[in-house]
């Protein structure tokens, strides 16, 4: 599965699928982190940006979930 619209990535998140981990991350705009797809977090879908890469996060201001720990796999 292509994860190249935010539905898909969506769904992607609803189904904390491990697959889409290292296709994109998702950030939540009321906490200020980033997380891989599969973490177990659930934000309301109002609250999430969807990002390409761990730089891109990080450039918007947004830090890395300590839970999940989106570092280690993305860039």
């Amino acid at each position: 599965m292509t994860h190249d619209t935010d539905d898909a990535r969506w769904d992607a998140m609803q189904r904390r699928d491990r697959a889409a981990d290292g296709t994109f991350l998702f950030a939540v705009k009321t906490t200020g982190v980033y997380c891989r797809p599969s973490c177990s977090g659930r934000p309301l879908r109002r609250n999430v940006a969807f990002y390409e890469t761990a730089a891109a996060a990080r450039a918007d201001g947004y830090r890395a979930c300590k839970r999940c720990k989106p570092d280690a796999t993305a860039t």
